[in-house]
């Protein structure tokens, strides 16, 4: 979707805009979702997905596969809670196998929480998911922690916790205070997945509203789930052919004018980031 980002101390990493969870227990489903048309790349979930009697299996299943793929560059797993049982069972596994692109870390309450996977496995890019009151209370700090790729709101486990409604309006603050946190850190901010996956308009809706937020892309719970989303957040043509007339008059002259409107670091910005999610090049003359 935008460009790619870097987690501190580590090199280009995974870009998050559109990864699809697959339940970790499902090993035949692992290359279909890394597969999908349009995703950015897949989540191998240890956690929501996953039975606790089928923790153990789901585990094994997610080693044999990253061990038998070379290329993991759009690999992601999420782990359990990393103070628990299943998630330093979690670790265990994660740091005798090959490193996956990312790692997805659950109900993050505080920077402590991510230091503890960082001494288990090392420096993996790590995908905080903030979806706790201490979550959303520590989320700065959060966001400044080393190896942070991106936070990841989870509106679902938040409102249970607050005893509001998922709706996005209500949720509305909190997906705002965590979006400002991304951003003053220059991470990746990606909303929580839509549970509706029959009916297309709804993730289309939630990611459209988040899209004129500012949110770099969404978590996805189902195939069907990708076209809608990707729709809303790619810019329209007319988008793309005005960012690039704005980056154009930048390069040719500063200050720059375009169309009796002054072109300023602001407006540049904004132009770029377009460019980015749609994945469009400036032209020559503005490179």
């Amino acid at each position: 979707m935008i460009g790619a980002r870097t987690a501190k101390g580590g090199g280009v990493a995974l870009d998050p805009s559109l990864l699809l969870f697959v339940p970790g227990d499902r090993p035949d489903r692992y290359v279909k979702a890394l597969d999908a048309v349009g995703a950015s790349g897949g989540i191998l979930d240890l956690e929501d997905a996953v039975a606790p009697d089928r923790k153990a299996f789901a585990r094994d299943q997610v080693h044999a596969f990253l061990d038998a793929h070379e290329d993991v560059r759009r690999v992601a797993v999420r782990i359990n809670p990393p103070d628990g049982a299943d998630g330093r069972g979690d670790l265990a596994m994660l740091a005798s196998a090959r490193r996956p692109a990312a790692v997805v870390v659950p109900k993050v309450a505080d920077p402590g929480d991510l230091a503890h996977v960082t001494a288990a496995i090392g420096e993996v890019p790590q995908i905080a998911l903030i979806e706790t009151a201490e979550g959303i209370v520590h989320c700065e700090r959060i966001a400044a922690a080393p190896n942070v790729l991106a936070l990841a709101f989870g509106p679902y486990d938040l409102s249970a916790a607050l005893g509001s409604e998922p709706d996005f309006d209500v949720m509305l603050p909190h997906r705002a205070r965590l979006l400002v946190a991304a951003r003053a850190a220059g991470r990746w901010a990606i909303d929580g997945p839509s549970r509706e996956y029959g009916d297309p308009e709804i993730p289309r809706r939630d990611a459209a509203a988040a899209r004129r937020m500012g949110y770099d892309g969404k978590l996805l719970i189902h195939p069907a789930q990708l076209g809608p989303v990707r729709a809303a957040f790619a810019p329209s043509d007319d988008e793309i052919a005005y960012a690039l007339r704005i980056v154009d008059a930048a390069a040719r002259s500063s200050p720059a004018v375009l169309d009796g409107t002054m072109i300023d670091a602001p407006i540049i910005t904004s132009a770029e980031r377009v460019l980015r999610r749609a994945g469009v090049s400036p032209s020559p003359a503005s490179s």
